[in-house]
């Protein structure tokens, strides 16, 4: 019985670490600077505003490539991270809670 203890102990303990883990991707994901975000959209709005002014077909069709595989969308994939991280973290706190009660 009093190595069950200890292995829920150890276990609850790796878990609470998790967690914390989370918590500092999170803090590292949410320090991105908004003014490097920001520059980053002003690139796709001028590359929009540019190409009525292009006629050069290669260049339209490169601007169009660049589109196509969504260079600029790298944003949203971080927010998607950090809603899944917090997810992760919500459920952890749910198995956290249950080790504690068998303790």
């Amino acid at each position: 019985m009093a190595e069950d203890v200890v292995t829920i102990q150890r276990t609850k303990l790796g878990l609470i670490n998790a967690s914390r883990s989370m918590s500092l991707m999170l803090d590292k994901l949410r320090s991105i600077d908004a003014t490097e975000m920001a520059n980053i959209r002003n690139i796709v709005k001028n590359i929009d505003i540019e190409i009525g002014a292009i006629e050069n077909d290669k260049v339209l069709e490169l601007i169009q490539e660049i589109r196509d595989v969504d260079v600029f969308i790298f944003a949203q994939d971080i927010v998607d991270l950090m809603k899944h991280i917090e997810s992760s973290q919500e459920q952890l706190d749910v198995y956290i809670k249950a080790f504690r009660k068998l303790v």
